[in-house]
C-alpha cells in the first residue's frame, strides 16, 4: 500500500488526531513525522516523544519518524520544510492534514500568492507604516486576492507552508485536507473537540475525567502524572543557562532579526522568571511563540546552521507490522541516511552527528522537566517501539 503522510506533534494525541489517522488508514500505510521533545510553540512537549509514539501506534499509525528538534521547535516554514522533506525521503505519495478552511484549492492559491514578488514587496511597504508583521502579511495577502481570514487559522497556515515546502523540494505529492471542527487552535474553550492546549492544562492538573471525554482510554493511560512535562520545572535552569550566553552566541540563533540579540541579551540580564523575560522581550514584529523559541534555542545551544534546510536523515521511533513491511519495501534506496542506532551517527559524522548531539542534549534537558525527573542518556539507550511484530 502507498504511504500516507501526516506531520504532527500529538501533544497530546486526542480524538481529532485519531480521526485524521483513520482517514489516512483507509488509503494506505500511515507514516507520521512527529515532533521531538520541544515543540513549535516554544515549549516542552507534554510527554516524552516515545510516550507519544506509543499513543500514535495505538491510534492506528504504522510508522513514526522523528522530526528533529531543530525543525520541531521552529517557524512554521522550517517546521513544514523539515516534515515535508522527511515524508519525501520516506516515499509518501500523499499527505493529509487538518485545516480550518478545509479546501486545498484555496490553500494552493494562497501559497502561490504568498510566494509571489508582488506579495513580498507589498508586505515590506506596509511594514514601514509601523504595523506588526502579522497585520502587514494579512493585509498584503488579502489585497492580492487571498480569501479574507484564511491566514488567521493556525492549521491553514501550516497547510499553506506544507504546500510551499513541497514545491521548493520538487516533491510531487498529493494533498488532502480535513476540515477542523470544534475549538480553535490553542483555544481554552470547551466544545465537541477541544484544543490540545486545553488538554495539556488538564493533564498537568491530573484531571483525567475531563481528558477522558476527548482522549481514548488506552491512550490517556499512557499520559501518567509522573511522565507529564511542565516547563516551569526547569525555569531556573533555563534562566541560569541563558545568563551564560554572549551577544555573539545569541546573534547565531535561528530566526533572529538583526539587532534583536541586544534586546534579548538585556532581557536575559534582568529577568527573574520566564514570564518576565517574555514580557521584557516584547518586540512589535515578534510573536510570543517566536520569542519563546528564541529563548529555548539559546537554552538548547541551537544555532542557525540548519535553518530552512531539509532534514539530513530519517530516524524511526516506532512501527507496527504494516510499518515494518513499509520500511522493507520503501527504505532500500533512501536518498538520506536511515538512523537506527547511535553508532550510525558516529560513522556518518558531520551534520548528522551535530544534529543528533543537539537532539540528545535537548532530551537530557527535557527529562528534568518531567514531574518525576529522569536520568540523562535516553537517546543512547531507548529502543525502537514495535507493535504487532
Amino acid at each position: 500500500m502507498q504511504g500516507i503522510g501526516i506531520i504532527a506533534e500529538f501533544n497530546p494525541l486526542h480524538k481529532g488526531h485519531e480521526y485524521l489517522i483513520s482517514k489516512a488508514k483507509q488509503q494506505g500505510t500511515v507514516v507520521c513525522v512527529m515532533s521531538g521533545n520541544f515543540v513549535q510553540r516554544g515549549d516542552t512537549a507534554i510527554a516524552e516523544k516515545r510516550v507519544r509514539t506509543q499513543a500514535a501506534l495505538k491510534a492506528g499509525a504504522d510508522l513514526i519518524l522523528e522530526l528533529p528538534v531543530l525543525w520541531s521547535m521552529s517557524t512554521a516554514q522550517n517546521f513544514a520544510l523539515g516534515g515535508v522533506s522527511a515524508l519525501k525521503y520516506a516515499g509518501c505519495r500523499k499527505m493529509i492534514f487538518g485545516s480550518e478552511y478545509g479546501n486545498t484549492d484555496e490553500l494552493f492559491k494562497t501559497s502561490r500568492i504568498l510566494s509571489s514578488p508582488d506579495y513580498i514587496s507589498l508586505v515590506l511597504q506596509k511594514s514601514k507604516h509601523g504595523v506588526t508583521f502579522a497585520s502587514a502579511r494579512q493585509s498584503a495577502a488579502e489585497t492580492l486576492g487571498v480569501k479574507k481570514g484564511i491566514l488567521q487559522g493556525a492549521n491553514n497556515n501550516l497547510g499553506i507552508e506544507y504546500i510551499t515546502a513541497a514545491k521548493s523540494l520538487n516533491y510531487n505529492v498529493e494533498f488532502e485536507t480535513v476540515k477542523r471542527i470544534g475549538s480553535d487552535h490553542d483555544s481554552m474553550q470547551e466544545s465537541e473537540f477541544v484544543s490540545a492546549a486545553l488538554l495539556r492544562e488538564h493533564l498537568k492538573k491530573q484531571d483525567y475525567d475531563f481528558c477522558s471525554e476527548y482522549m481514548s482510554k488506552d491512550i490517556l493511560n499512557l499520559f501518567s502524572h509522573e511522565n507529564i512535562s511542565d516547563i516551569s520545572n526547569i525555569e531556573t535552569g533555563i534562566l541560569a543557562v541563558l545568563r551564560t550566553k554572549t551577544i555573539e552566541e545569541l546573534r547565531q540563533l535561528p530566526d533572529l532579526s538583526e539587532g534583536v540579540e541586544n534586546k534579548l541579551f538585556y532581557s536575559i540580564s534582568i529577568a527573574r522568571s520566564l514570564e518576565e523575560l517574555y514580557n521584557t522581550m516584547k518586540v512589535k514584529r515578534y510573536t510570543l511563540a517566536r520569542i519563546r523559541r528564541l529563548v529555548l534555542s539559546a537554552f538548547l545551544g541551537a544555532d542557525n546552521s540548519f535553518f530552512m534546510k531539509p532534514v539530513p536523515y530519517l530516524r524511526v521511533l516506532g512501527f507496527s507490522q504494516a510499518g515494518e513491511k513499509y520500511i522493507k519495501e520503501n527504505f532500500k534506496n533512501l536518498s538520506v541516511p536511515l538512523i537506527n542506532r547511535v553508532s550510525d551517527t558516529e560513522k556518518l559524522g558531520g551534520d548528522v552527528k551535530k544534529i543528533f548531539e543537539t537532539e540528545s542534549r535537548a532530551t537530557d534537558l527535557f527529562l528534568l522537566s518531567l514531574n518525576t525527573p529522569q536520568k540523562s542518556g535516553l537517546e543512547y539507550k531507548a529502543k525502537i517501539i514495535k507493535t504487532g511484530c
